[in-house]
């Protein structure tokens, strides 16, 4: 580490600086999500090559899984994506691959780290991808069914923002004057 390294601590925290933690929270809040069910944890599991009564394999590398990723995102520029924590957006992972697919589009992360068996993995996703289970929920379909309550949740979103912004404002005023 370099002494220079500090500049980056040394400069005024924002609020609004974590409105993509905030932006991600109301995404999230509004993403589905399954009740466990053994059968469908099963079949989802059967439908990528895996057997589920046994340890979990890595879907995109092979290696031992140790925890779960995503593969469609919940929040997609800080907006709802439409998926959520479902069975059919939820495989096993190990750590290196969960971390660095990131918000990589999984077929994009599998071309790029190019397992010898790529097609035979891209064949078991596709398959468990293909379950209804898996389709997203749309915004579209939000408004539709949930009309006010979604209009009254984006309302709270945006009053949370300008609050942040608004706090963000008096803090230099109270810095400057606390400063002098």
């Amino acid at each position: 580490m370099k002494a220079s390294s500090i500049k980056k601590y040394l400069r005024p925290s924002t609020i609004i600086g974590r409105k993509s933690t905030f932006a991600n929270a109301f995404a999230s809040a509004l993403a589905p999500h399954d009740v466990y069910s053994p059968e469908l944890v099963d079949a989802a599991i059967r439908d990528l090559g895996q057997d589920p009564d046994a340890d979990l394999e890595c879907v995109y590398c092979g290696r031992e899984a140790a925890t779960w990723d995503h593969v469609f995102n919940r929040v997609t520029k800080g907006e709802f994506s439409g998926h959520g924590h479902r069975v059919r957006n939820l495989v096993p992972s190990c750590r290196t691959c969960n971390e660095s697919k990131g918000q990589k589009p999984w077929r994009d992360y599998l071309d790029a780290l190019d397992p010898p068996d790529k097609q035979a993995r891209i064949d078991r996703m596709e398959k468990f991808l293909s379950s209804a289970d898996a389709q997203p929920v749309g915004m579209d379909d939000m408004r539709h069914k949930a009309h006010d309550e979604l209009e009254r949740f984006l309302e709270i979103r945006k009053q949370v923002f300008d609050l942040m912004a608004e706090a963000d404002r008096l803090a230099v005023v109270i810095r400057q004057k606390a400063s002098h």
